[in-house]
């Protein structure tokens, strides 16, 4: 009997580990550059969102259901993602919000040189919230893709062709 006891808590830790692991926190952010245009869309997993809202918008309800918290969380996204086209900052404006059970998507748009040369990136996105965050960056230009990965309040660029 002794044994079985045993085992079945061994059984009853092993189940119950996935449940309670944690990918860690990451985004994935696409820059787009066309025609003088620069699109960027946000993306991050909704399970990370909603409790950020705590600190993004205290005094709002932690929820994606909530206007006053989605606009914080907008106005947030739009002053913690730095983008610099050869050399000079971009302003962007928020264009789109799509909300699905599993995924938050902001987009913002902004006005950039036709043949931009580089492109850098600042994203302090989440950083605040989750020490461990990642923001990857996909910097995109016709069919070429480009990539950072940015931890911290790190920055980075590429060079476009």
């Amino acid at each position: 009997m002794r044994g079985f006891l045993t085992l079945a808590a061994a059984v009853s830790v092993v189940a119950a580990a996935p449940a309670g692991a944690h990918r860690g926190h990451d985004s994935l952010t696409v820059v787009t550059l066309a025609d003088g245009v620069v699109t960027v869309s946000h993306r991050f997993e909704a399970h990370d969102i909603e409790p950020a809202l705590a600190k993004i918008a205290p005094t709002e309800q932690t929820s994606l259901d909530d206007p006053a918290a989605m606009v914080a969380l907008i106005g947030y996204v739009g002053r913690r993602f730095v983008l610099t086209v050869d050399g000079k900052p971009v302003t962007l404006t928020h264009v789109r919000t799509d909300l699905s059970h599993a995924e938050v998507r902001l987009d913002y748009s902004g006005r950039v040189p036709k043949r931009a040369k580089t492109v850098a990136v600042r994203s302090t996105v989440l950083t605040d919230v989750y020490r461990g965050q990642v923001n990857q960056v996909n910097v995109r230009v016709g069919n070429r893709v480009q990539s950072m990965t940015l931890r911290g309040g790190a920055a980075g660029s590429v060079t476009l062709g």
